[in-house]
């Protein structure tokens, strides 16, 4: 329980990193979820770490974004590092590493009205603009420049992270001399919905802190509250973290057995198409929908039961797609047994499995292609065990 004042209450909420309620005492309770990260307004700063160690969390960060690269990328912490100390400090040194053999330029097409002639007239524009004057000139060239996409994403990464307190002094000073190095690059506009450019030989010493930025400018936000103060927010999402992994993971887990993964896949429930559905991962060998599979990033229940929501889910799941078999996959019961559940008054069951995700790197990587490896030999036939399927 915390005494603050009702504005702080206010930002702490709207930053979006823990919820809070107030009791009868006037005192108020910050809840966490699944969300860690941290959160900083102008009279207070609070800070939610993983249950597991941060290395492991990097590299689940790490591996959702390249499966192919994640080995390349792993660095050691410290079991009680702080998160966001330990990313903010890891972007650092990337990114110096990067700049080191001279910032990255690259041609762009520069629309602009010049005084003179330079690249090609853009003749409609200069139709437009009316009054039959020959100059300015609308015109398009090419220019090489250090305003790239790639330098644009460094330098907005770097002014995410220099808005927090707390940085290491190391890495502060690095970002400081990121942000002078690419002080003519301007800021990415939309940096939540930060695109990466594709990797090319010339970007390849940049792969390591692009990905660092990506991870940075997803989960960094700025939140305006109630007044001419403004609170900053830096969040992960465990549920995504996971099922980004997992579905990831999966993925290349069914490359030996051929067909194709996709994620996130869209359909409907009902015939009219009025309710949609989105497993995380579906698979198909040769047309053929061979599994449907959903991460959840939370406790099973007693004795190992999926919960009740999570089991109705996956039954809708399977009903519409016409799937006599789906798998919940939980992340907080490494070592939990295997449970099948046979819905009653239904030909589906409800395959439940754990991963560790605390486990190293290569052990849960094995997990996930047993459990691959367990559905591509699983056949559409007659299902044996039956257990009764309940609300409890």
């Amino acid at each position: 329980m915390f005494e603050l004042a009702p504005m702080q209450a206010t930002e702490i909420r709207q930053s979006g990193l823990v919820e809070v309620g107030i009791e009868p005492d006037g005192r108020w309770r910050l809840t966490g979820d699944s969300r860690i990260g941290v959160a900083v307004g102008p009279t207070w700063e609070v800070r939610v770490h993983p249950r597991i160690e941060v290395g492991q969390l990097y590299f689940l960060l790490g591996y959702a974004a390249d499966p192919k690269g994640w080995s390349d990328q792993q660095a050691s912490f410290d079991p009680d590092d702080d998160l966001f100390q330990a990313i903010s400090s890891g972007f650092a040194w990337h990114a110096s590493r990067a700049l080191e053999q001279g910032v990255l330029r690259g041609y762009v097409q520069v629309d602009e009205r010049r005084q003179g002639l330079r690249g090609r007239i853009r003749f409609g524009d200069q139709i437009a603009r009316g009054a039959g004057l020959p100059i300015p000139v609308e015109v398009t060239y090419d220019d090489y420049t250090t305003d790239i996409a790639e330098n644009r994403i460094l330098k907005s990464a770097a002014h995410t992270l220099l808005r927090f307190p707390r940085l290491p002094q190391q890495a502060r000073r690095g970002l400081l001399q990121l942000r002078a190095t690419l002080d003519e690059v301007a800021l990415l506009d939309r940096p939540r919905e930060v695109t990466m450019p594709l990797r090319t030989r010339l970007n390849e010493r940049y792969r390591l802190a692009l990905r660092l930025a990506q991870l940075i400018l997803r989960g960094g936000s700025l939140q305006a509250t109630a007044g001419p103060t403004a609170s900053i927010a830096f969040v992960f999402d465990m549920n995504s973290v996971f099922e980004d992994f997992l579905s990831i993971a999966l993925t290349e887990a069914f490359e030996p057995h051929g067909g194709d993964v996709t994620l996130q896949h869209l359909d409907v429930l009902d015939v009219g198409g009025g309710v949609s559905i989105r497993p995380d991962v579906v698979w198909r060998v040769a047309a053929t929908l061979r599994a449907v599979i959903d991460a959840k990033h939370k406790e099973l229940g007693a004795g190992g039961m999926p919960k009740a929501a999570d089991a109705y889910q996956m039954l809708a799941y399977c009903t519409s797609l016409g799937m006599r078999r789906g798998y919940l996959v939980y992340a907080k019961n490494g070592g939990a047994a295997p449970r099948d559940l046979m819905v009653r008054n239904a030909n589906c069951q409800i395959c439940v499995r754990a991963v560790d995700i605390s486990k190293p790197p290569p052990v849960l990587l094995a997990e996930i292609e047993a459990l691959a490896g367990e559905i591509a030999t699983q056949r559409e036939g007659a299902v044996e065990e039956t257990v009764a399927l309940s609300a409890a």
